[in-house]
């Protein structure tokens, strides 16, 4: 019995869901039909929808765009991204033009609502980029149509012109001709401010093929009538267009100063400052900046300068507080965009080194696949080889052959190898016998000049000695005689200082006038000493070594000065050996 009534009771509840779904659904269809025209009935019929019954993302995105929607349209000013947060989360990935377009133009509506002008404006210019394709013209013509106004506010004229244009083009093609119209007015408006009469007249062409216009919508047309005729008029139009106006001084402050401009242009300036004095005592509000303006030029015709200096103080300063803020904006905007380009940037890099990796990796995969194959073609040709060894007898014999041939190239190889060690002996003898002549030289140095200080003939001696056992050493070939010699290296050179003071006055004993010449050019002792290493043969580099101080280039410097040897003319080890040679 209880499996039957499972079986009874599973697809009743389907069935429950599925009607509620459908009915959830015709609801949704029922509200945005009369969203345009009945949007308190839209807002009514959405707020019978219980929103947790809800199933899917895609669902609940468009209740959520459906209430801000209607919320929107019975002025309702929004300030959270509570209702419409499902609808941003879903649509602006997944959502189609028309939903994209709807989704970000009520985003924006909300920021416009909060004070974040900047975002509104992200917003709007989001949707209107993502509109391609779309069939909700109207919400593109309202997203035109409040960037302009964003615009306006900040005094952008320029873009609050282009906007409204591009809306009443789109308007037109609906056809929607009130929208169409009242764009056109904006833009009329927009453009006087500009002072630009060629759009203006242009814009005035299109207003004239209106066919039937409302009385508001005449009292707009007659109004930038008469700010155009004011500003570009000839006295008799303007004159004639004061009197079609007349009935209508003192219904309104603005009007009021659209005839007080007038006036200045027909020189009733008295007429005129009355109409201004008595708007400025009204309790109504005007466009002061727009006052300022008029003023100034009535009182400057009426010769009234003090007062006039004092209007367009007031009035610069306030423009001038325009001017500031439409700069920080701009500023403002361009910081953003350059940190969204900088975004951009790294993100293109990040994306380049993923793609790079990639190829990368599937070129080390096809590598790996490459080795591999050639292993695997290796192992087969191994074993074709070892089959057919039987049949490679004749290839051996080759291989014989070619082994005798090369047995004859390294003996002829060992023919010049003992060559070489002939040469080598060779120099081995002259080197000895060039030592043999350096130590008789030493030794008849001494001998002949017994007047040599002790600290000299002692530096002689000890080379002297060190030569002896160097010749014994080439001579004898037996170890024994070289290692006094590599003791008294040792002990000698790694004294760095004693070595290079022995080392001076061997050269002082050997060569005195290659001593004197550069005691002539004022070398220390330090610096001569610095110097004899290079007459050793010894490098740059195995100098500084040697010496174990980061300061001989320095010296080295300061004696390439003193010798005057430009510093791009020659190595100073050369300079040196030379000199030596030549002295």
């Amino acid at each position: 019995m209880k499996s039957h009534l499972i079986f009874i009771i599973i697809p009743l509840v389907c069935f429950l869901f599925s009607c509620s779904g459908q009915r959830q659904k015709d609801v949704l269809d029922r509200a945005d039909v009369l969203m345009e025209t009945r949007p308190d009935s839209a807002l009514i019929l959405l707020k019978g929808i219980d929103e947790y019954g809800i199933g899917s993302k895609a669902e609940k995105a468009r209740f959520a765009l459906l209430v801000s929607m209607a919320l929107d349209k019975n002025y309702v000013d929004t300030t959270t991204f509570d209702v419409l947060q499902p609808a941003i989360d879903y649509y602006l990935d997944h959502g189609d033009a028309d939903e994209k377009l709807r989704t970000y133009y009520y985003q924006g509506r909300i920021y416009q609502n909060r004070g974040e002008v900047d975002k509104a404006l992200d917003s709007f210019l989001n949707g209107i980029e993502s509109s391609t394709g779309c069939s909700d013209s109207l919400t593109l013509v309202r997203a035109f149509v409040s960037q302009a106004y964003i615009h306006y506010v900040l005094y952008d004229f320029e873009s609050y012109v282009d906007n409204n244009l591009r809306a009443a083009e789109i308007s037109g093609m609906i056809p929607h001709k009130d929208y169409e119209f009242e764009c056109l007015i904006n833009a009329l408006n927009g453009s006087i401010l500009l002072n630009d009469k060629i759009k203006c007249d242009s814009i005035l062409e299109l207003c004239d093929t209106f066919d039937s216009l409302s009385d508001r919508q005449k009292q707009s047309l007659l109004w930038q009538r008469m700010v155009y005729t004011a500003k570009y008029g000839t006295t008799e139009e303007i004159v004639r267009m004061v009197s079609d106006c007349s009935v209508l001084e003192g219904s309104d402050p603005s009007w009021d100063l659209n005839i007080a401009s007038a006036y200045n242009k027909l020189g009733k300036n008295f007429d005129a400052k009355k109409l201004l004095d008595r708007i400025e005592s009204s309790n109504v509000d005007y466009d002061t900046l727009k006052y300022e303006s008029i003023r100034v030029y009535v009182l400057k015709d009426l010769g009234e300068y003090q007062e006039a200096l004092s209007v367009y103080e007031e009035f610069s300063r306030k423009m001038n507080y325009i001017d500031n803020s439409k700069f920080n904006h701009k500023l403002q905007l361009i910081n953003e965009k350059h940190s969204i380009e900088l975004e951009a940037q790294k993100k293109a890099k990040l994306n380049v080194r993923i793609i790079w990796g990639g190829l990368c990796g599937c070129l080390f995969l096809i590598m790996i696949i490459i080795v591999l194959l050639l292993f695997s073609r290796s192992n087969r040709m191994a074993k074709i080889l070892a089959i057919q060894k039987a049949k490679n007898l004749t290839l051996e014999n080759e291989k014989l052959k070619t082994t005798g041939e090369m047995l004859a190239l390294e003996n002829k190889n060992l023919q010049l190898e003992r060559d070489k060690r002939a040469l080598e002996a060779e120099n081995l003898v002259q080197r000895v016998e060039t030592l043999e002549n350096e130590s008789e030289s030493l030794k008849t140095l001494i001998e002949s000049q017994k007047e040599l200080p002790t600290e000299v003939q002692q530096a002689i001696k000890v080379r002297i000695e060190m030569l002896n056992a160097l010749l014994a050493g080439y001579i004898t070939s037996n170890e024994q005689y070289e290692k006094p010699y590599e003791k008294w290296v040792k002990q000698l050179t790694d004294d760095t200082a004693e070595f290079m003071n022995s080392n001076r006055l061997a050269f002082q004993a050997s060569h005195p006038q290659f001593i004197s010449y550069f005691e002539d050019h004022d070398l220390t002792t330090d610096e001569i000493n610095y110097v004899c290493l290079y007459a050793i043969g010894l490098r740059g580099k195995e100098v500084g070594n040697y010496m174990k101080k980061r300061s001989h280039v320095n010296t080295s410097s300061t004696i390439r000065k003193k010798l005057g040897i430009d510093k791009h003319e020659t190595n100073i080890g050369i300079y040196v050996r030379r000199l030596l040679k030549d002295l």
